[in-house]
């Protein structure tokens, strides 16, 4: 069966990221990439082993399946934290592997979910590694501070759960400076009130990506982030008005990271059409002038957003008959199936000439009109959801672009005759 759109993934992309980000945090920060929902629907079996390959000292996802599927794609050779309250303990067999290898972390919500851990170490007869979450303000789960200070002072003396790490999430680091620092300060004053019940090699982790990107008080013995692997984020940080210079003067740009999709597909039909004419559902585009209007076998079922704002408009970029990138504008209804773009001028020559000719729906440059941020902006989404809710039918092809360049400079140093014998 022909596939009608492809997403790559830059493998070498995710190594310069984390190469960027290692050298940001220094060597004692540890590197705990997010990978939830299929590392945001890239396929966790090969993303999670680059990571590691590339770094990563732990990783993290949302559910014990997802941390079963990941420990798997890594061999379990890193350590996995589920960040899902968990009140039972399944005895499947690649549980208990994980458990006995010490690399299944679990996260302490609040004091009826130690008690329901507590109960399954000991039916288990296992050591198991948990951290502690500090509610400071997100609401979402974790122990506000008094509740997570006595969690911290009851995994002291617990004979089967080890406290390996303490940990807040901030609700707006993106943009909001006084909420993020008084957030901070509730942290540090609930692992200052309980320093001595808290084990030197617990892990404090505070730093998603915005506020690793912010500045260096924030960086603790660990950083979890999931957009910045990913090549995104800095493009989002807001102007941060903070108590220092430095918190106005990101540690990052957006260029320091390079994104990691790209979604492409193929031009199926062109077709010209007079001034006056409409397109789509709902009539909602009328030419003004007579127009190309190009076929892209791509829709919503597909995981191609759509715009909230009748208004906003959406940009694919396409590969011309001569070979040029251009931007060009989605117009007309979204489908399921399909979208037309307006190609108006582009191409001198005849119009059937764009059948076949590549379009681009998700760059990876970060300045593109159809880049993922802008594209999730423009749908009303964060990127991070319009990845995942790309479909899984999509094809997703790996490959290194570093190899890639390496294979071209050998090609083209070779002699002619063996280029042409191979």
């Amino acid at each position: 069966m022909q596939d009608t759109s492809t997403l790559e993934i830059d493998l070498g992309a995710i190594d310069h990221n984390m190469s960027v980000i290692r050298g940001l945090v220094g060597p004692s920060c540890r590197l705990c990439p997010i990978v939830k929902a299929d590392a945001y629907g890239l396929g966790v079996s090969g993303v999670a082993r680059r990571l590691v390959g590339a770094g990563a000292d732990m990783l993290a996802v949302y559910s014990l399946r997802q941390a079963i599927e990941t420990a798997a794609a890594v061999n379990a050779s890193t350590p996995v934290l589920v960040l899902m309250p968990v009140s039972s303990l399944p005895r499947e067999d690649e549980i208990v592997r994980l458990m006995l290898a010490g690399r299944l972390h679990l996260v302490v919500h609040d004091e009826a979910n130690l008690e329901a851990l507590d109960a399954c170490v000991r039916a288990l007869g296992v050591e198991l590694p948990v951290h502690v979450e500090v509610d400071v303000g997100m609401s979402r789960g974790g122990a506000r501070p008094e509740e997570a200070s006595r969690l911290v002072r009851a995994l002291a003396a617990h004979p089967n759960l080890r406290l390996a790490g303490i940990f807040a999430h901030f609700s707006n680091s993106r943009a909001d400076s006084a909420l993020t620092a008084r957030q901070l300060e509730a942290f540090d004053m609930v692992v200052a009130a309980n320093r001595r019940f808290i084990p030197d090699e617990a892990l404090e982790h505070v730093a998603s990506t915005y506020a690793l990107a912010r500045a260096r008080r924030y960086h603790r013995s660990m950083v979890r982030f999931g957009l910045a692997w990913l090549g995104y984020g800095l493009e989002e940080l807001c102007g941060f008005d903070g108590e220092s210079a430095i918190d106005r003067a990101p540690l990052l740009a957006a260029g320091d990271l390079h994104p990691v999709v790209r979604w492409t597909s193929r031009i199926v039909q062109s077709k010209s059409i007079a001034a006056g004419t409409p397109v789509g559902y709902g009539s909602r585009w009328i030419a003004e002038r007579p127009s190309t209007v190009l076929l892209v076998p791509v829709g919503y079922a597909d995981g191609y957003p759509v715009a909230r704002d009748p208004n906003a408009r959406q940009y694919v970029r396409l590969r011309t008959p001569a070979g040029d990138a251009v931007d060009a504008p989605v117009v007309g209804a979204i489908n399921m199936d399909q979208i037309t773009v307006d190609a108006t001028g582009f191409h001198a020559g005849d119009h059937h000439d764009w059948i076949g000719s590549e379009v681009e729906l998700i760059s990876r440059n970060s300045g593109a009109p159809n880049s993922l941020p802008a594209l999730a902006a423009r749908s009303g989404m964060i990127p991070h959801e319009l990845l995942t809710r790309i479909n899984p039918r999509v094809p997703r092809v790996s490959f290194s672009q570093v190899s890639i360049e390496v294979v071209a400079h050998a090609v083209e140093s070779a002699p002619r005759s063996s280029v042409a014998a191979g």
